[in-house]
């Protein structure tokens, strides 16, 4: 009786001491079916979404060069564009002239005077009658309406003013202004706009 719950305690001490390296047994076989299943997995999800591609973009959604010029045209129209309008003002300009001076005109004309009948001195009726000249010098007679050559000054001396041009009134630019935004600048700045604006084709 005694020799069989001896065997009976020798069994249960052998059986204790297995059980642990059968439960590690199991674990390892656990675990390795765990990695095979696991890696199995990540290739079959490998295959299945290495395998698509990326669509492509159809023809409707890539841009067009047409679109990308109308875009381009959009943005241009954005940009301000002066319409320069030129304002002109008026100058006078007075005429242009010089000064001609003309000596007094004389001409040899028969004339009428009173005569001295003594030397033949004339004397001017309308200034001088010729009596005082008989007083001084003692002279007689005199003779009225005596016909003769003399110098007679027909013209006084004048000064003519000569138009060498006539005044006149000249419209002239001043400057230019954009009929849209009202800014006024110079002829010069409107010459570098208009040469940096592209030429429409």
């Amino acid at each position: 009786m005694a020799d069989s719950e001896n065997e009976q305690d020798e069994q249960k001490a052998t059986s204790g001491s297995s059980n642990p390296s059968g439960n590690v047994r199991i674990a390892a076989i656990a675990i390795a079916v765990a990695v095979v299943v696991l890696a199995a997995g990540i290739g079959i999800g490998f295959a299945i979404h290495g395998s698509q591609q990326p669509e492509p973009i159809s023809a409707q959604e890539q841009p067009t060069d047409s679109q990308n010029a109308s875009d381009n045209s959009q943005a241009s129209q954005d940009v301000h564009k002066h319409d320069w309008v030129a304002e002109y003002e008026t100058v006078h300009h007075d005429a242009e002239t010089h000064v001609v001076h003309h000596d007094a005109v004389y001409e040899n004309q028969t004339v009428y005077s009173t005569m001295c009948n003594t030397c033949g001195k004339y004397f001017d009726p309308n200034t001088n009658d010729g009596s005082d000249h008989l007083k001084e010098t003692g002279h007689k007679g005199l003779t009225k309406q005596v016909p003769h050559k003399e110098t007679v000054k027909v013209k006084d001396a004048w000064d003519e003013t000569v138009t060498d041009k006539a005044a006149y009134d000249e419209s002239v630019l001043k400057d230019y202004k954009c009929s849209t935004c009202g800014v006024v600048a110079s002829p010069e700045d409107v010459q570098k706009d208009t040469a940096n604006q592209p030429v429409q084709s």
